[in-house]
């Protein structure tokens, strides 16, 4: 009787954790669209001319830095999207996006920066990868305090 009380004890403490560190796993809106950001730098290079895409991609190497810091001064680790559980589909509509994105930006932009497809190309990557991303905090929460993470 002592050690069925005692799991049941163990399994509560372990939900009452969890819960803690659902509500504690919250991310400021600038988070999300430094996401969403970083995604858009990394795409908007692969138009630009070698000198600008280098900067580019410096840009985003400084921001996933500033990310990554950020992460683990708020929780003591980086929280990396991919993590196991039920956020897989929403790391693959992101990568779905991302390759979307590229190939339109390769193949559809006729004149660089001055063509409003690169433009158009970039604000639905941006504004699509920083909602993708606050759907992703919303089902990781849920795994956790579910116990599938």
């Amino acid at each position: 009787m002592s050690k069925i009380n005692d799991s049941k004890a163990a399994l509560a403490a372990l939900d009452a954790t969890n819960d803690r560190l659902a509500n504690h796993m919250t991310w400021p809106l600038w988070r999300h669209m430094a996401g969403g950001m970083l995604m858009t730098v990394i795409i908007a290079a692969a138009a630009l001319p070698p000198a600008f895409a280098a900067a580019a991609m410096i840009t985003a190497m400084v921001l996933a830095t500033v990310i990554v810091r950020d992460d683990k001064k708020r929780y003591g680790m980086f929280v990396s999207g991919y993590q196991r559980g039920r956020t897989g589909w929403i790391v693959a509509a992101i990568i779905v996006l991302a390759l979307t994105a590229l190939i339109v930006v390769l193949t559809q932009v006729r004149s660089g920066t001055r063509d409003p497809v690169f433009w158009v190309t970039l604000a639905v990557m941006f504004a699509g990868t920083s909602v993708l991303s606050l759907v992703w905090e919303r089902v990781y929460r849920k795994d956790i305090r579910e116990r599938l993470v």
